[in-house]
């Protein structure tokens, strides 16, 4: 592709500057004159003067091209690019780089990998792009950035806290209430840029691994069905219930079900209660996408004083993979083998759609019940989402596997 050409001299220096803070090892960096782009010979004239001027303060060199009686200036090639920057007043991006991180830099406790971080976005910042994100010389971003990624962190490896909104977190940690959500998958970076990040880290999305710390955009109650009680007392007979999270810890069974039911999407939720756990001894919890680590905890204490067949129907998706394996982990602790429901191979190949974008792989390498799902997930670029499926029992299906009939897509009353 042919390089535009120029007819001020601000312009074409500010090119070769900008190619040059890219590549400072590049010796041949030239800039092409656009020889029609004067409105008249007098500017022709006066631009010429200028680069004159330049060429005798070594700050670049002429490119002449034409027969030897009519050679003509076609372009400038940078020679020293110190008398550029004095020329029109501009300080060196690398230097502008380690003014905006110097503050930052003098921070007592940094860790090591902070100040990794700091040192890769001075050598991106001095070739003029962006870091994780984080544009051109952006140091309070950068800071903010650095600053939630350690406290994230420490509630991932300190003791349980309760669980935080987004903005009340960021104000809390870094005084500006908004940071957090306007860099999500900066923060992401960061963490894993900065800390030794698990193998089931690296697998969540910004969202879920926040989720993941107690920290959600909004503390959202756990929703259930069933015969439960909070602290010892029961409830009126209502559908569901919703329990704040802070009061998690309260919430205990009255009689065993025969199954308990994680679901991902709130549409899914609710039509499998209204039309399918309310003839059945069930208990159904709302996982809100990626649990967060109250509803976690909620689902793995009850499923293990249950102690009775438990599933998880959601999305055949790789969030919908990710959410079934990380369920999957945790209750695997208490020797609590997760199903899948409606979650399989032959739904998928039946009823799914081509995903959008470039699909990759969607699962990882342990031995998991949804294994096989996560591998067809990654070959034929298929998904499909819950809310398309009728709700059905579980344990009827469990039951009866040869009488069992695919649930058909039709429009859900709710919507």
């Amino acid at each position: 592709m042919r390089r535009r050409g120029f007819s001020t001299v601000i312009l074409l220096i500010d090119d070769l500057l900008a190619r040059h803070e890219r590549n400072p090892a590049a010796r041949n960096l030239i800039a092409s004159i656009d020889n029609n782009g004067f409105a008249n010979m007098d500017l022709r004239d006066t631009f010429d003067e200028e680069l004159a001027a330049l060429e005798r303060a070594g700050g670049i060199e002429l490119v002449r091209t034409g027969p030897k009686m009519e050679r003509r200036v076609t372009g400038v090639r940078l020679k020293d690019a110190g008398v550029l920057y004095r020329q029109v007043g501009r300080r060196p991006a690398g230097e502008l780089a380690c003014q905006a991180v110097s503050e930052l830099r003098s921070q007592p406790g940094l860790p090591a990998g902070a100040a990794n971080l700091i040192d890769d976005a001075v050598v991106a910042w001095t070739r003029g792009v962006s870091h994780i994100g984080i544009r051109n010389g952006d140091g309070r971003t950068l800071a903010n950035v650095i600053g939630l990624a350690i406290a994230v962190s420490g509630r991932m490896s300190g003791d349980p806290q309760g669980e935080q909104d987004f903005r009340t977190f960021s104000r809390l940690t870094v005084g500006d209430s908004k940071a957090l959500e306007k860099n999500l998958p900066q923060v992401a970076a960061a963490m894993a840029k900065i800390f030794a990040s698990t193998e089931e880290q690296t697998r969540l999305d910004p969202e879920e691994l926040l989720a993941s710390a107690g920290i959600r955009r909004l503390p959202q109650p756990i929703l259930l069905h069933g015969d439960v009680s909070l602290n010892g007392r029961s409830f009126p007979v209502m559908p569901y219930v919703g329990i704040p999270p802070d009061c998690a810890g309260g919430i205990g069974l009255l009689t065993n079900p025969d199954y308990v039911l994680t679901v991902e999407n709130f549409t899914s939720f609710v039509r499998h209660i209204r039309e399918v756990a309310r003839s059945e001894r069930a208990l159904v919890i709302y996982s809100g996408g990626f649990p967060s680590r109250p509803t976690l905890a909620t689902i793995v204490r009850l499923a293990a004083q249950a102690q009775v067949p438990t599933f998880h129907w959601g999305d055949m998706d790789a969030g919908g993979v990710r959410i079934f394996q990380h369920l999957e982990r945790h209750l695997a602790g208490f020797d609590i083998p997760l199903r899948p429901h409606m979650m399989d191979t032959e739904l998928l190949r039946r009823f799914g759609k081509p995903a959008p974008g470039v699909a990759g792989p969607v699962a990882d390498r342990h031995a998991s019940a949804i294994a096989g799902l996560a591998d067809f997930l990654t070959a034929s670029g298929l998904v499909h989402e819950q809310e398309e499926f009728d709700p059905r029992s579980p344990i009827a299906e469990t039951l009866a596997p040869g009488e069992q009939k695919a649930p058909m897509p039709r429009p859900d009353p709710l919507q």
